[in-house]
């Protein structure tokens, strides 16, 4: 009976039962996991075991009721008056997502008509990339700073008219190419005042800026009042300067409204009494209002007998009475919440406490299901589908466990199976099994996937199936892998059919008879050791080593190095898993050729040392030696031979010889020193760790540190050397300051700096090249952002007189200021900090040039940790 598993007949019962088997798993376990969304053994076994109204199905139903009554509560109130559709009702955009959004009172003054937004946004929905108008809005800026906003072509035709009157105050502007670039949108930020002004026909100066806004929404209707929606921009003070949120307001509304009129339309009919086993009771304890589908509890919160609060509990009381009933009642109070649902309390009490954020929550919602179902509603619907499918999981669950371990015990006979036969000790390898690995691999996935195609196509097997189930294991992975299980069952739902299981089984069985078609294949090739041997990669990598092994050391080399950058340069630009394996691939073999060469190195630098220093017996180890390394070695000996067969020779030329050996050990030394210090830096690094991928980070911080270091020793050599050209122009100081101070936030916010910003009300005009004005200011608040005691303060201030414009920033410094301010200034000092800092101690000296060479004072104070610079410039007085 030796050898009995080898015989033809059990190998074929085996195969025969590993595909069965595999195919009554997959039927089972599309089964079961299309019934129970879930692929957890111990939540199936508890759906197994609950009844439906125990079911998380179950309370995600009665949730999802609740949210109706509540949306239907919130939509009547937007859509209603009087317990009437309104569609003259008032609506305030700028107030649209608040309780009502229908706020007649004490509105922004940006109101529309009700039918109006509703028609708007059915064809701001259609039309989707139409509703907004490219360059459509003008901005103006008015002496005061705020802001007025025209129309395009009502700007234009101002223009035309004579009503406005444009002066360029720049020879170089051409106001027709200025008029050209404003209404194209080439001109969509401020940045040339004072070289423009609009004056009315009076000849009164209205603005001093100008520019496009962009995109601007189309207006199928007008705000009620005005004649569009600029004009109420204008008048209103409060919305001034703030037409993007006035537009984001709107788009809001007009995405929203349409769909949710839809749903109010559509009605609740399914919620009322007699179309439901769901009954609510919803009371609003400020205004007294009681909202219900049951007419019994309506008429006795009407009568008001005997007290609202006894008639509320009276309800309460009936609706939680009876064996055949659930309940969810939410109070005010989360301490007096009630339920006999599997649900967590907190999840609930927000849910209903959230419809009106406006107000204190104050009202009482309860919820109750007859769970006997006298209404043949979705709740009754679900719960007859639920009864039905519960034996039909319960016998594919079996199904599943036992499958599963025959399938398992199948896979592991066939494996050892495979290749063998009675009689002899040798692997027997098929046809098949002499293809090349990848060709028989895709040969086996290609058949699978065809017969997938035909087999889905003749609708023997629905593909969502597979694909709920696919659905099903990414979800529960991502679950299961943040610790969040849930049960996700479908046992409400899912019908499943007779044809559906004979379907999936003929599929399952198709499927496993090309797994084991595949896995047989593998399992032979690998006990005849032509996995690798026998495949196409090998093939090709073979042929690439005779190529290399033809040609010299230098183009060797030459090709590896750049096949190994390619592989390392397409991996950073495709960045998935295959090229990643590959790179990995690629820096393992790279190592192991560094390290194979640096031992191979080793022994020859040892055999040339012994040589060197007169052992002329030597020899070098040849074992494990390969390619050019064996040829040096073999060499090496040949030299000591040599040497051995012509000591007389040799005695003639003794110190030249002695020298050749000398400067070939050194000449070798030299790199081997540095290879061995890389390759040991390597042994003790691994290529994929992320420190790795921080020193890279490091390297690229060093190179930008050394970058900046570079320019500003160039612009101290220019500075110093008087090799600037300035371009002087009249700016606006305040205007620098604050965009500098813009552009400088987030290295203020990084260190948790609090900037004051002080400007004055006036014009603060300097002449001034505007580029190197502004690096000065970038160096000053780039020193405060790095020197400055973090959770400080950080103060700049801007003050003008008749004749001068002084700028001062002052801030207390992290570190000790163990220096004089006039030391400060020089170049390289960055006070008693460690060089460990990011500044090249160029800065302030950079600055202090630049300003005395525009005509301006730059001056450092010092007091104790107190660090202050004022820079003073002559004032431009505006003409």
């Amino acid at each position: 009976m030796k050898g009995w598993y080898r015989r033809t007949a059990m190998k074929a019962v085996v195969l025969i039962v590993g595909v069965l088997t595999g195919a009554m798993f997959f039927t089972s376990l599309i089964v079961t996991t299309r019934l129970t969304g879930t692929l957890n053994p111990a939540e199936t076994v508890k759906l197994i075991g609950e009844p439906y109204e125990e079911s998380s199905d179950f309370s995600n139903t009665v949730e999802s009721y609740m949210l109706q009554v509540l949306e239907q509560f919130q939509l009547k109130t937007l859509f209603e008056s009087d317990g009437a559709y309104n569609p003259d009702k008032v609506i305030d955009v700028m107030s649209y997502f608040g309780a009502s959004g229908a706020d007649a009172e004490n509105h922004s003054g940006l109101v529309y008509r009700l039918s109006d937004l509703i028609e708007w946004s059915k064809a701001y929905s259609v039309e989707s990339g139409g509703v907004y108008d490219k360059n459509a809005v003008i901005v103006c800026k008015q002496p005061s700073g705020k802001y007025y906003y025209y129309y395009t072509e009502e700007f234009l035709n101002q223009l035309e008219t004579g009503e406005l009157q444009l002066v360029l105050e720049d020879d170089r502007m051409d106001v027709e190419s200025f008029l050209n670039d404003l209404s194209n949108g080439t001109l969509t930020s401020s940045g040339v005042s004072d070289k423009i002004s609009i004056y009315d026909a009076e000849g009164s100066k209205l603005y001093t800026d100008c520019w496009n806004y962009g995109d601007s929404v189309r207006e199928n209707y007008a705000p009620l009042g005005a004649a569009n929606l600029l004009q109420v921009v204008n008048e209103r003070p409060e919305l001034n300067g703030k037409l993007m949120v006035i537009y984001d307001h709107l788009a809001s509304v007009l995405t929203s409204i349409n769909d949710k009129y839809s749903r109010y339309k559509s009605g609740w009919e399914h919620l009322e009494e007699g179309n439901t086993n769901f009954t609510y009771l919803y009371i609003d304890q400020d205004t007294k209002k009681v909202t219900t589908n049951k007419s019994e509890y309506a008429n006795l919160m009407a009568k008001g007998e005997s007290g609202i609060k006894t008639n509320i509990e009276e309800c309460i009381a009936d609706m939680k009475s009876g064996k055949n009933v659930k309940y969810i009642f939410v109070y005010p109070k989360l301490k007096d919440f009630e339920t006999n649902m599997d649900i967590l309390p907190t999840n609930e009490w927000d849910m209903v406490r959230s419809y009106d954020t406006d107000k204190t929550y104050d009202s009482i919602f309860a919820v109750a299901v007859d769970t006997s179902y006298p209404v043949k509603d979705m709740f009754y619907e679900r719960d007859r589908i639920y009864e039905k499918n519960i034996p039909l999981l319960r016998g594919g669950f079996v199904i599943l466990c036992l499958s599963g371990i025959l399938f398992l015990i199948s896979f592991v006979m066939s494996g050892l199976m495979a290749g063998r036969k009675d009689g002899d000790n040798e692997v027997h390898l098929t046809g098949f099994d002499r293809w090349k690995t990848e060709i028989a691999a895709v040969a086996v996935i290609g058949v699978w996937a065809v017969g997938t195609a035909v087999i889905v196509g003749m609708g023997m097997i629905d593909s969502d199936n597979v694909y709920n189930m696919v659905e099903t294991l990414d979800y529960y992975g991502a679950r299961y892998m943040s610790d969040m299980p849930e049960v996700y069952s479908m046992l409400f739902v899912q019908k499943v059919s007779f044809l559906e299981i004979a379907g999936a089984f003929l599929y399952g069985a198709f499927t496993f008879i090309c797994f084991f078609a595949g896995y047989m294949s593998l399992i032979r090739r690998m006990k005849a050791k032509s996995l690798w041997n026998g495949s196409l990669l090998c093939m090709i990598l073979s042929f690439c080593k005779r190529i290399v092994d033809s040609s010299n050391d230098v183009w060797r080399t030459v090709l590896w190095i750049s096949a190994f950058l390619v592989i390392h340069w397409i991996t950073f630009f495709v960045r998935n898993v295959p090229m990643a394996l590959a790179a990995l691939a690629a820096d393992g073999v790279t190592f192991w050729i560094v390290v194979g060469s640096m031992l191979a190195k080793v022994r020859i630098k040892k055999g040339i040392e012994q040589i060197a220093s007169g052992n002329l017996e030597y020899r070098i180890e040849l074992k494990g030696l390969r390619g050019t390394e064996r040829n040096i070695a073999e060499n090496v000996n040949d030299i000591g031979s040599g040497l051995n067969r012509a000591i007389d020779e040799a005695m003639r030329n003794e110190r030249l010889k002695t020298d050749l050996i000398t400067n070939v050990s050194h000449d070798i030394k030299t790199p081997l020193t540095s290879i061995i210090n890389y390759v040991d830096i390597l042994k003790r690094s691994d290529i994929a760790d992320e420190k790795i991928l921080g020193y890279l980070d490091i390297l690229e911080v060093k190179a930008q540190r050394l970058k900046t270091l570079t320019e500003d020793v160039v612009e101290a050599s220019k500075v110093s050397s008087g090799n600037i050209t300035l371009e002087y122009m009249d700016i606006d100081f305040r205007e620098m300051v604050q965009q500098t101070e813009g552009e400088m936030a987030e290295k203020f916010a990084a260190r948790n700096l609090s900037v004051v910003l002080n400007l004055p009300e006036e014009a603060a005009v300097i002449h001034v090249d505007g580029r190197r004005m502004w690096r000065v200011l970038e160096n000053i608040f780039g020193n405060a952002a790095k020197y400055a005691m973090p959770g400080t303060r950080v103060y700049a201030d801007l003050s003008v007189s008749e004749s001068e414009v002084k700028f001062s920033l002052k801030n207390v410094s992290e570190q000790q200021l163990n220096i004089s301010a006039d030391e400060l200034t020089e170049r390289f000092i960055r006070g008693d900090i460690s060089r460990s800092t990011e500044g090249s101690g160029l800065g302030l000296s950079i600055a202090k040039s630049l300003t005395e060479m525009q005509g301006g004072v730059f001056e450092l104070y010092l007091d104790g940790d107190l660090f202050k610079v004022d820079i003073r410039f002559p004032r431009i007085k505006p003409m």
